[in-house]
């Protein structure tokens, strides 16, 4: 039941465009808020024991509650469509706070897999770290400019669709990136170990 329950809230959450869009067409601001605000406290509250390894979530839960509280007090729209920036703001400064201080948050990620870590392999995750940043930066402000300048409908097929695309764009073309650089540090490890083995047999 807590999974379903869990599968629910981040899933609403992941719609929260489309959920705006829904809302602020059948409830006042007021009612929309209370609702989302309660999705967003009921996520925390089942992942509470793995936010270590969300450590954007917390942050980001917190802006964003901000954000859509200041549409409920100014009964306009913009608070709700800035959520979406502020989920994009709190997950840059993490991943560039741990850019900083690393270890960083593809690293640990990496860690998850596969404990023992080469140099090589670290050096890797802190560019990946740099790119994601660039992206939410990018991404951002492109929010940003949706949630000011232009109508509901753009912001919702931005923040709602385009911006989990590019996403997943950028996700698949690191891994096929990662996928060439860990064969091409098997060619040289194999070079390497080849030239030693010829080194040791000349002896």
């Amino acid at each position: 039941m807590k999974f379903f329950i869990t599968a629910l809230t981040t899933g609403i959450l992941l719609m929260y465009p489309f959920a705006v869009y829904i809302g602020l067409n059948n409830l006042q601001s007021g009612y929309l808020a209370i609702v989302l605000i309660a999705f967003v406290l009921l996520r925390i509250f089942l992942v509470r024991s793995n936010l270590k390894k969300l450590p954007w979530l917390l942050p980001a839960s917190v802006l964003g509650i901000l954000a859509i509280l200041a549409s409920a007090f100014t009964d306009s729209t913009i608070g709700f469509k800035l959520y979406p920036l502020a989920i994009n703001f709190a997950m840059l400064m993490v991943f560039a706070f741990s850019y900083f201080k690393p270890p960083t948050v593809i690293e640990t990620f990496a860690r998850l897999s596969e404990k023992n870590l080469p140099p090589s392999a670290i050096k890797y995750t802190a560019k990946v770290t740099l790119v994601w940043c660039l992206f939410f930066i990018i991404n951002g402000l492109v929010s940003l400019y949706t949630a000011v300048f232009m109508s509901l409908d753009s912001w919702m097929i931005y923040n709602g669709f385009i911006s989990y695309v590019l996403m997943g764009i950028l996700m698949l073309v690191e891994y096929l990136v990662r996928l060439k650089v860990k064969k091409q540090q098997s060619v040289i490890s194999a070079g390497i170990s080849k030239a030693t083995e010829s080194a040791t047999s000349d002896e």
